[in-house]
């Protein structure tokens, strides 16, 4: 009895905050003129959605990708660490997230703009003669939405590989494994679960960016989510919106059903086999 009563305030929650709104959603779109098919039939004969829906999930996957290489070493090293100082490390990580992520949008406008640090810094250094073109490109929006979102791969990826075993990458190297052999052949793949638990996170997160892509890709570097707030607020189409954000759902649902293929659930905390 004492277990249901414990879930049932997260339960209410979850259903005050994201059930009821999104039904109210979906009935609101669905219920306009042509309802579902009109959503679904826009979304098949759109050359707009289908470009920005793959050049979305290019950029989660190279975000995740980005994120995951960058990320991986840094969580090795806080591993690493002594527990009284893999806090300091720790704490440096979340720092970040003490920041609204406008505000860190708003930072690298400052540093990618004409007259910002970057421009002023080739300049200064002879390496250019007049301002360059680094906002409302995709490098400004892999440049935002990574510093993001590196801080959730470094802690998921630590959170897993504190609860290793460091003896058995030192056994191999007992039994004569090389530095590189003992790596690859017993810690990472111990951290797999890591991996691949950090992997889907920052995928799912990347699909459903908004403001970081708006403010540092501009128009011509939409997301899905940017799309999905054009047809609501300029188009005041709620139908073709509503369309969107089912593919949105759907495919965060098969990110999460290949998580649970990939990593059984007994090795998603940590565990190594």
């Amino acid at each position: 009895m004492v277990a249901p009563l414990l879930v049932a305030p997260l339960l209410l929650l979850f259903a005050i905050f994201f059930v009821v709104p999104f039904v109210e959603i979906m009935r609101i779109s669905f219920s306009g003129q042509g309802g579902a098919l009109a959503g679904a039939t826009w979304l098949m004969s759109s050359s707009l959605f289908a470009v920005i829906f793959l050049n979305t999930l290019k950029l989660a996957l190279t975000v995740t990708l980005i994120c995951l290489g960058l990320g991986y070493p840094a969580a090795c090293f806080i591993a690493g660490q002594p527990a009284s100082q893999r806090g300091i490390y720790l704490a440096l990580v979340l720092l970040p997230f003490w920041t609204s992520v406008l505000v860190r949008t708003y930072t690298w406008a400052l540093v990618l703009g004409r007259e910002g640090l970057l421009n002023a810094s080739l300049i200064w250094l002879g390496l250019s003669d007049e301002p360059q073109r680094f906002m409302f490109t995709p490098l400004a929006v892999h440049l935002g939405m990574v510093q993001i979102l590196l801080p959730v791969a470094i802690l998921t990826l630590v959170g897993v590989m504190t609860e290793l075993d460091p003896g058995l990458a030192r056994a191999a190297r007992v039994l004569g494994a090389s530095p590189w052999r003992a790596f690859w052949h017993v810690y990472l793949p111990m951290t797999k679960p890591g991996i691949v638990a950090a992997a889907m996170l920052l995928f799912i997160l990347s699909l459903g960016f908004y403001i970081t892509p708006a403010l540092l890709g501009g128009p011509r570097h939409r997301t899905i989510a940017n799309l999905i707030d054009l047809q609501v607020h300029q188009m005041n189409d709620w139908t073709s919106a509503s369309a969107m954000a089912l593919v949105l759902l759907a495919t965060t649902i098969v990110a999460v059903v290949l998580l649970r293929w990939l990593v059984p659930d007994r090795t998603l905390h940590g565990g190594a086999g």
